[in-house]
């Protein structure tokens, strides 16, 4: 009996030795590093590069930009996001969803903005949902405020045909509640920018709703921008944001162009059937991929006079979705009603010198 004790603890002194262990070791956590590397952490981690150039939001555009926005969000390999972005801004709740997407973008993965020649009032509010911003030396910034009409002081009457059933049932406001509201949604988009911004601003809350645009040197010297940089540092601060060193980048404006052809495709298999003269649907990918891809510049393959076409074909094709849905056209939604109907005309808008 004693001599079998003795033989199993000597068994267990050699099991537990370090040159047992140790290998031991070493082989779990290599094993544990391979199962993490191709299931916790697959692929390689991408920037997503979204370029929106000289565009004026309005509600088609709204939605293509929301479109990039969540397509960035949706996709775990992008890691961090670059948002080249011109702007005079536009339709005042248009502009306000565009901030809260982009703020929403940010809460789940870094989003640098690298404004263009001009990233003005809604422009500017998107803007406030990244974590960091870039500006150009000349790059105009600002113009904070809201820009909308007012009816005359004697408002006209409707003809004897049309009845109203209060006195502000066909207009909606007075021209003094007009007025309010422009005064309340200034104030709330002054409210943002302080919210944003925080210490780095330097300037009053008075002069930040002076509505005045300033250059780039100027906006960051006051706080409105981060930093002065291009492209380059854009791609830099995000992945540091990220906490990445090697990476790929993700044409976003691409990927959703061609996600939402891949739809169309999958539901209307009858428009790309080519026909005389026509490439169809199906070649309207073929022709946008070439035109972005014949693009030279070093910060993403849609830049330029492409960038804008391919937007605005990804805009087009996202209004057709869009009306198609509908059933109805914006410019005679209902072509036997009496009155005129007007689109929405408060504005965080920057409309320029001589207007």
């Amino acid at each position: 009996m004693r001599w079998g004790i003795r033989i199993l603890s000597a068994i267990g002194r050699v099991l537990t030795g370090w040159f047992v262990i140790a290998p031991v070791m070493v082989a779990l956590g290599v094993a544990a590093g391979i199962w993490i590397f191709f299931n916790v952490t697959p692929g390689t981690p991408k920037i997503g590069i979204i370029n929106v150039p000289f565009t004026v939001i309005s509600e088609n555009s709204a939605l293509a930009i929301g479109d990039l926005l969540s397509y960035a969000r949706r996709d775990d390999s992008i890691k961090g996001v670059v948002l080249k972005l011109t702007s005079p801004g536009g339709i005042a709740g248009a502009s306000e969803r565009l901030y809260i997407e982009t703020r929403k973008l940010r809460e789940e993965k870094p989003v640098v903005i690298v404004m263009g020649d001009l990233v003005a009032s809604g422009g500017y509010m998107m803007s406030m949902g990244a974590s960091h911003s870039y500006a150009q030396t000349a790059s105009l910034v600002g113009n904070i405020g809201v820009i909308t009409t007012v009816g005359p002081l004697i408002p006209e009457l409707p003809d004897e045909t049309t009845v109203v059933s209060s006195p502000y049932k066909a207009e909606g406001f007075t021209r003094r509640d007009r007025m309010a509201t422009v005064d309340m949604l200034k104030t709330s988009f002054g409210q943002m920018v302080v919210s944003e911004r925080g210490d780095k601003l330097r300037i009053s809350r008075d002069e930040l709703v002076e509505g005045r645009i300033y250059p780039g040197m100027t906006a960051v010297r006051l706080g409105l921008v981060d930093e002065i940089g291009g492209d380059s540092d854009g791609i830099r601060k995000a992945a540091e944001l990220a906490g990445i060193s090697n990476y790929e980048f993700v044409d976003v404006n691409f990927e959703v162009l061609r996600q939402q052809l891949e739809d169309l495709q999958r539901i209307l298999p009858p428009l790309f059937g080519e026909s005389d003269g026509d490439p169809g649907l199906a070649g309207v990918l073929s022709l946008v991929s070439e035109e972005i891809s014949g693009e030279d510049d070093a910060f993403s393959p849609a830049s330029g006079n492409g960038a804008r076409n391919s937007f605005a074909a990804l805009q087009a094709l996202r209004a057709m979705l869009l009306n198609g849905n509908l059933g109805l056209l914006e410019e005679d939604p209902l072509p036997e009603f009496p009155l005129d109907i007007h689109r929405p005309d408060m504005y965080y808008l920057y409309v320029g010198h001589g207007s």
